[in-house]
């Protein structure tokens, strides 16, 4: 709210500057004058200072921003690591359970005697474990590190010794390469360029699946 206050040393200062003589205006005139040269000058300043206040402000709003983001940036980047730690956790805890090791050393002995005959006697929950496994990588849920640890060798070797299976599974679904195809992503994302899974890779590796307990 404005101040009347606030004109006075202006009025002052204004008032000195009109001419004293008598013969120039009366009294009462240099007073008016005296106001408007103030109001005037008082306008000047609270516009400069107006200007000076916007110009502080545009640097805070700025500075502000630029924390902002920064700290965003961080609350960001520790929810991401914390929900990627999170779905290894819980992807390496049902990977290791007895229930999974019960399923993966099945999958390795329907594997090792696959045949046309007995496609529809494959159980899908290995295929199934890591078409997930998959999908929380390649959206960004899962710890690229962790993963890398925990499930790319069974996930490149699953994927070599599947593959007769899931090539059957997806010509029966109108060649449907959309089956496991995120199974197929982690995988290859997984393996080392010179890394060699060969037949007889697979058949130590399947062979190994099946001693699980």
């Amino acid at each position: 709210m404005f101040n009347p206050a606030l004109l006075v040393p202006w009025l002052k200062v204004a008032v000195r500057l009109v001419p004293e003589s008598k013969n120039y205006m009366t009294t009462m005139e240099n007073w008016r004058l005296g106001v408007e040269m103030a109001t005037v000058l008082f306008t000047a300043t609270m516009a400069c200072f107006t200007a000076w206040l916007a110009w502080e402000t545009r640097k805070l709003e700025k500075g502000w921003r630029e924390t902002s983001a920064k700290q965003i940036e961080a609350w960001l980047k520790t929810s991401t690591d914390q929900i990627g730690v999170k779905t290894w956790l819980e992807l390496e805890k049902r990977f290791d359970s007895e229930e999974m090791k019960r399923a993966r050393k099945k999958f390795a002995q329907q594997l090792k005697a696959y045949g046309l005959p007995n496609h529809d006697k494959i159980s899908e929950t290995v295929l199934n474990f890591f078409e997930s496994v998959g999908v929380v990588y390649k959206e960004g849920c899962l710890n690229k590190m962790l993963a890398e640890s925990s499930f790319s060798f069974h996930a490149c070797r699953y994927w070599e010794a599947a593959k007769a299976y899931i090539d059957q599974e997806q010509k029966r679904h109108d060649e449907d390469a959309t089956l496991f195809k995120d199974f197929q992503d982690f995988a290859k994302s997984m393996r080392l360029p010179d890394e060699k899974i060969d037949d007889e890779e697979i058949k130590r590796f399947l062979a190994d699946e099946m001693k699980l307990d």
